[in-house]
Parts: structure tokens; sequence; C-alpha cells
């Protein structure tokens, strides 16, 4: 999914989405703080905390119900693919919301 915003007033416009999405994946609060959102990078952190420790818990008992090696391996993998996915997404929802404070509004690509 990508958006892209322009400014009501200045017309800059910001396409988030692609790679927006791998950087929030990795990065979360550090990537909101590289954009210049300083109180949604501090919002970010416990939803970042939230969303890796659900996600971790989910591995780990998902390896301890599991008797297969190989079943645990491709399903933990899968899981954290999950989780860095869930908080790609959640660090551009974020960003948008953000642009969108700032008076930009989403504009048609």
């Amino acid at each position: 999914m990508q958006f892209v915003l322009e400014h009501r007033q200045t017309g800059d416009t910001q396409v988030l989405g692609g790679w927006g999405y791998v950087w929030g994946a990795l990065l979360g609060p550090v990537y909101l703080l590289i954009k210049g959102f300083l109180g949604l990078a501090l919002v970010m952190i416990p939803i970042s905390v939230l969303v890796f420790a659900v996600g971790g818990t989910m591995i780990v008992l998902m390896a301890l119900a599991s008797p297969s090696f190989e079943v645990t391996t491709i399903v933990g993998i899968l899981l954290a693919v999950l989780v860095f996915a869930v908080h790609g997404y959640l660090t551009v929802q974020l960003l948008r919301t953000g642009y969108m404070r700032r008076g930009y509004r989403e504009g048609y690509y």
C-alpha cells in the first residue's frame, strides 16, 4: 500500500510505501525520528516493545508446543516476518498521521 501526501500550501509531496515499510519494520521509532517526528517516535517505542514482545512470545510458545524441529524453524521464520511486517505497517501509519497533522492531505498517484 502506498500513500501520496501533498502539502496544502507548499505543494510538497511525500510518498510513503515500499522502502518506508522496510525502514519502518527495521528501525521503527528511529525511522520516525529521522523523518522529524520526535513525539511520534516516543509513541512508537511502547508500540514496538509490545509488537516484539507478543511476537517473541508467540515464537517461544510455538517452539515449546511443536515436536518437530523443521516445523518450528519454518513457522518461527514466518512469525518473525509477520512481526516485522506489522511493525513496518504501524510505523508507516504513524508517519502518515504525522504528515496529515502537519497539513498534508492524501493525493492521487
